[in-house]
């Protein structure tokens, strides 16, 4: 009788949700935050760097990635200062930087700043037809040290060519959207998630400032930064804030903090 007993526990904690000797658990979702700010090429509004600022702000909220917009590498205007390699040293922080164009002797792109090792950076000229500025996509492939990996990922969007800006938008989506790793993308998009040229972006990814009201643009109030993941991705927001840093950059940086796997 006490055989049947043990035998009857043992089927019913593998079918019914109880926990039998031997069975595994299922995985502890990881947390991530994320950080993104266009840092108006290192300067502040009033013409001084702003990089220990960015530092600070790094290192107060502890993000464990952060996408970077406007970043100045050598070039005159910025004292020639290696704007990624300072933040790093500063913050502890892999980095990585992604050329745009060639400026005063130097060069001006996108960095990605990064906790966890950086195996490799993918870096996609975007569609310019009407001949602006070109524009990048910027993505490392993050190991999260628990057999996880994550592809986190910058851009900046065209601010001139709507049409520019819609197609950077679609080439993002459909260089992403069948990624074998899950996606976070950031950045400065140049738009509100209400205007056509997103179209691409709000069908198929999640915007984690969804519903809310706060600018990250003070100039025109409007909300133009943001955190996007794809729809099926094991994604989910636990916390969304911009912060309030209206002297740093003419952008306000944006922090998200995911819960990462199912």
């Amino acid at each position: 009788m006490r055989v049947f007993n043990y035998f009857l526990l043992l089927f019913l904690g593998c079918y019914a949700g109880v926990p039998a000797y031997g069975q595994k658990s299922k995985p502890t979702p990881i947390k991530l935050k994320v950080m993104t700010f266009n840092i108006h090429h290192g300067e502040n509004n009033l013409g001084k760097t702003n990089l220990t600022r960015v530092a600070d702000l790094i290192k107060k909220h502890k993000p464990d990635f952060v996408a970077l917009q406007e970043i100045d590498s050598g070039a005159t205007r910025s004292g020639k200062l290696n704007q990624m390699r300072i933040l790093s040293l500063l913050t502890g922080y892999e980095e990585a930087f992604g050329k745009t164009i060639d400026l005063q002797g130097g060069k001006y792109g996108l960095g990605i700043l990064s906790t966890r090792p950086i195996e490799a950076v993918q870096r996609l000229k975007l569609p310019n037809p009407d001949s602006t500025e070109p524009r990048l996509l910027m993505c490392a492939l993050v190991d999260l040290g628990v057999n996880k990996y994550v592809r986190f990922c910058t851009t900046h969007l065209d601010h001139r060519s709507p049409l520019n800006r819609g197609l950077q938008a679609a080439v993002i989506n459909e260089n992403l959207q069948n990624s074998l790793y899950p996606v976070i993308v950031g950045g400065d998009f140049n738009a509100t998630a209400d205007e056509h040229t997103l179209e691409a972006m709000t069908k198929y990814w999640n915007d984690a400032g969804a519903n809310t009201e706060g600018a990250t643009y003070p100039d025109n109030g409007k909300r133009i930064d943001y955190f996007w993941t794809h729809k099926e991705s094991p994604f989910k927001v636990l916390d969304y804030r911009v912060l309030y840093e209206p002297t740093t950059s003419d952008h306000l940086p944006v922090v998200v903090t995911y819960s990462f796997g199912k």
